[in-house]
């Protein structure tokens, strides 16, 4: 009889013991709120995304001031990793978080290559962008290494990502390499030379550009086409007739560009065609001045 009040006190009382173990209510939504943001959606992509628009798109300055905003989530997100990991979570949390871990670091087997692939053509500072995803992807698998300390895949990709970082040095060095990029670009494109002339159009073109990109002035505009590009319905009707212009450009400056635009008149009727107008221009590429310079 001992032996038995013995036995079942012991087990009323390792009952207890695993009762007090398992998570409060309150500790449930903590702990389910914490691993949402640093593992089911890691706040560290979303937050971290380099955000450059508008005119700052040209801007180096402008991606600079970026990119130390990205940074301070990178610091961010660890140290919402060191508090999660101090309270001492229970398992139960993140235990069977694993794999969708791993699944959000193997987008690096994609953007690795595609940033090599971009440093070698891109000719754009904008391609810094997808440079400072692998810095997150860094500071995302410095922080889930410590909750996984054990797995090797994680290793793996962590050790993957900071050898592709410092493979370009320093992201203002990368971002020099997209300035030389696109100069060698540029150096090549010139005005497309004419191969038509008609006055009307190509005051149109002038006047519409000029309200499209007010910081140039419009100094020659070339048809490019020989005759109309004309598009017929199944019927063989005509719909419209379209050409495209090549357009350079000069601003205050002195800086020299290059463009480009279509024209389009819509079908009337009985042989004739109406109005022309312009559509989708292009944002001017600045290029060297003697490279706009075609008769």
């Amino acid at each position: 009889m001992k032996i038995y009040k013995v036995i079942l006190s012991l087990s009323i009382c390792l009952t207890f013991a695993a009762f007090a173990q398992r998570p409060t209510r309150e500790q449930l939504i903590s702990g389910s709120k914490t691993t949402e943001n640093i593992l089911d959606d890691p706040f560290i992509f979303s937050k971290g995304e380099l955000q450059v628009s508008g005119e700052d798109v040209t801007s180096r300055s402008a991606y600079v001031a970026a990119i130390e905003k990205s940074d301070a989530v990178i610091i961010e997100y660890n140290e919402e990793i060191s508090k999660f990991l101090n309270s001492n979570p229970s398992p139960f949390f993140y235990k069977n978080k694993l794999n969708s871990t791993i699944s959000k670091a193997s987008g690096l087997d994609n953007d690795i290559p595609m940033v090599a692939k971009e440093f070698k053509q891109g000719t754009s500072l904008g391609i810094v962008y997808y440079l400072q995803k692998l810095y997150l992807y860094k500071g995302y698998l410095e922080g889930v290494t410590r909750i996984y300390p054990d797995n090797q895949k994680l290793k793996n990709y962590l050790e993957m990502v900071s050898n592709a970082i410092n493979s370009y040095e320093s992201r203002d060095k990368f971002m020099s390499k997209m300035e030389e990029n696109y100069k060698n670009y540029t150096k090549n494109l010139k005005l497309i030379p004419a191969r038509q002339s008609n006055s009307k159009i190509e005051l149109l073109v002038k006047i519409k550009y000029q309200e499209f990109e007010k910081k140039y002035k419009v100094t020659k505009v070339n048809i490019t086409d020989a005759a109309w590009r004309i598009e017929k319905n199944d019927l063989g009707i005509p719909l419209n007739r379209k050409v495209s212009v090549s357009i350079a450009v000069k601003n205050d400056k002195g800086e020299c560009g290059l463009a480009g635009a279509n024209i389009i008149e819509e079908y009337q009727g009985g042989g004739t065609y109406g109005q022309s107008l312009m559509y989708l221009p292009t944002d001017v590429i600045v290029v060297p001045c003697i490279n706009i310079s075609n008769k």
